[in-house]
Parts: structure tokens; sequence; C-alpha cells
């Protein structure tokens, strides 16, 4: 994982050797229902706590479900004993927008150590990582959010600076859904682009580089990234967080907030 310019990623190997650093707390952002026994019920990694990023993140208003403000989220991330000098490792299935999206959601609330479980927990399980139904007890902490507003997008800020010669708009949903109406301007390339089809986990940078420039996401440009609803959009920040790219917005509201709640116009 040296060739990737950002130390985003950790291996199963890593994140075995330090599930008891105090200083570390895991995430795992599976979806699951909490009533019945699966995902983190019937078994997740030593130490891990869960995280339901519907539930903890969201708030239901307009008629969709939108991100809560910081202080929701800051109020998730201190009842699991995180503080904002804790290093996080998140993990879901493979390595995935459930992962992404939490990985975006605390870069926006200004925490900085964060790290994702490369392969998630299909790579834990396929080196037989030791795994437990127990839930670890921590006391909560003290988290204050830094909100950084230069990790998000808006539709105001998309319509007061996407002619600017050094903004690229990103979209990272599929061909057809590009195809059928997309922001004006906006580029296609597909979020799993990223992704090695049998193991989910990231391509080689060279590669990745190569398509995103082949669109003309250079990192000379400030990158408004966006799909449907915000998850595959997170996906593609990460990717391009992991390959150094300085400038990178999520609008998170994505084409819900534009065109199905604003009603914006599309190309």
């Amino acid at each position: 994982m040296s060739d990737y310019p950002a130390d985003i990623l950790v291996d199963v190997e890593w994140l075995s050797h330090h599930l008891n650093d105090p200083q570390l707390r895991v995430l795992d952002v599976r979806a699951g229902d909490p009533r019945l026994p699966m995902g983190y019920r019937m078994s997740h990694i030593p130490q891990a706590v869960a995280l339901d990023v519907g539930r903890d993140f969201f708030v239901f208003a307009h008629g969709a479900r939108q991100l809560g403000e910081p202080a929701q989220i800051a109020l998730a991330l201190a009842q699991r004993g995180i503080a904002n000098d804790t290093r996080v490792v998140i993990y879901d299935e493979w390595t995935g927008q459930l992962a992404a999206f939490t990985y975006w959601v605390l870069r926006y609330v200004g925490h900085r150590d964060i790290k994702i479980l490369h392969g998630g927990w299909a790579a834990w399980q396929s080196s037989k990582g030791e795994t437990t139904r127990e839930a670890p007890q921590f006391a909560p902490g003290a988290y204050h959010a830094r909100q950084d507003d230069n990790a998000r997008a808006t539709a105001e800020w998309i319509q007061a600076n996407a002619e600017r010669p050094d903004v690229l708009l990103l979209d990272a949903r599929t061909e057809g859904e590009y195809a059928m109406g997309h922001i004006a301007g906006a580029v296609n390339l597909p979020f799993d682009f990223s992704l090695e089809m049998r193991t989910q986990t990231f391509r080689d940078a060279a590669a990745l580089k190569a398509e995103l420039e082949a669109v003309g996401a250079t990192p000379d440009k400030e990158i408004v990234v966006y799909c449907a609803s915000g998850a595959r959009s997170s996906h593609m920040f990460t990717t391009l967080q992991l390959l150094g790219y300085p400038r990178i917005r999520n609008y998170d509201g994505s084409m819900t907030d534009w065109y199905e709640i604003r009603g914006l116009a599309v190309e």
C-alpha cells in the first residue's frame, strides 16, 4: 500500500497488532438491523464498536434524509469513547461506501487521524482474524466538532463556483445515470473504477491516476464529487484523498438535493 501518496489505509496485520492500543477506536459501520442477530451482533473484530451511519449521522428533513449538524455527529463519536485526538479505524463489508462515507463525515467534522481497513470485514475473515460477539465498553468522551467547510459542497457553492476554470464537477454515478441527466459541465467516472473486482480493494495508484486524468480530474483542480445521495461520491472523495489530491469537496446532497428537492436544471 506504499504506492498511495496518502496514508489512509491499514491492513489486517497492522490492525491485529494495534487492537489493544488505548488511543485506538475501531468503528464497525456494516449495515445491519440492531434488532436481529446479524452484522455486528453476529460477529465483529475485537474492540470494535458499532456505528449505524443512517441513525447516528442523519436526520429526516424536507422529505429526505440529510446529514445532521456537526454537534449530532460529535455526540455519536463521543458516545463511543472517541476524542478529537483518537486514532479511528473504520471498516465495512469490503472497502465500500459505508466506510468511505464515514471517513468523509469524520473529515468534515475536523477529525484527522482516520484510517480505513483495506478489504474490510472480508479481508479480516480471509486472514482468519479473531472475532467476537462481545461489545467493548468505553467511557463516553468529549468531542468538539471543528467543521471543515472545504470538504463539503452545497448547491449554492456549486452555482457560485462551477464556472471557475480550476473547478471540476465529477459525477460518480454509472454511465447510464449520467446520461439520463447530470449537473451542467460535469464529467463522469463511476466510483467503482477504483476497486479490484474480486477483492474490492483499491487498484494500483498509477492506474487510478491515469483514469482520473483522462476525464480531466487533475490534482491542480478543485474537484467536486457527487452521485445520487452522497455515498458513492464519498467513495470517490476517499479515492482522491488516497491519491493525494489537495482540494476535494463532496456534494453529499448530490442529485437528490440538486434535482429532486431543489428542481435545479440538468443536462
